[in-house]
């Protein structure tokens, strides 16, 4: 067995359409298949057809049959994030977003080669967009040995006077 990543988020909003014209304007995502449950569960999916995120009225026990808590409670659920493309200006993302309804938070970088932004959907549920350098795998497969050559220097370094 060969695990390939998570698959989908299932959220529970105020307003089924307007959380998935959220969705579609702020990251291109689109419906996947028929709304389901009379209406109050609409499946989107990213333009490159790998990310989920389900959208589940307050009205609606989802596809388990259990009632999940209101809209934007977060439930144990700190966040949830997005990519970005190499090389994607963090200024117009960040104006993109607050104009489909995004509430810019901060900005945290993972490390300085990977910058990433966090927000409030309208339902308050807060995501974070990150921008990975352009060859990521070289990138994260050289991290250990980057972290390790750095504890080393400062290790070796000499003490201050």
């Amino acid at each position: 067995m060969r695990f390939k990543g998570m698959g989908h988020i299932a959220l529970t909003v105020a307003d089924v359409e307007r959380s998935a014209r959220f969705y579609e304007q702020a990251f291109g995502m689109r419906r996947f298949g028929p709304a389901k449950h009379d209406d109050q569960l609409v499946p989107l999916v990213s333009p490159g057809l790998k990310d989920q995120i389900s959208l589940n009225s307050p009205d609606s026990e989802g596809e388990t049959d259990r009632r999940p808590g209101r809209p934007g409670e977060h439930g144990g659920i700190d966040h949830f994030g997005f990519t970005v493309a190499p090389g994607t200006s963090l200024e117009k993302l960040r104006a993109h977003l607050e104009s489909c309804g995004a509430r810019f938070l901060r900005r945290v970088d993972i490390d300085k080669r990977v910058p990433s932004l966090f927000f409030e959907d309208p339902d308050g549920y807060v995501f974070q967009v990150t921008r990975y350098p352009r060859f990521i795998r070289l990138y994260v497969a050289l991290l250990p040995l980057l972290q390790r050559r750095g504890r080393r220097a400062v290790e070796t370094a000499p003490a201050a006077a």
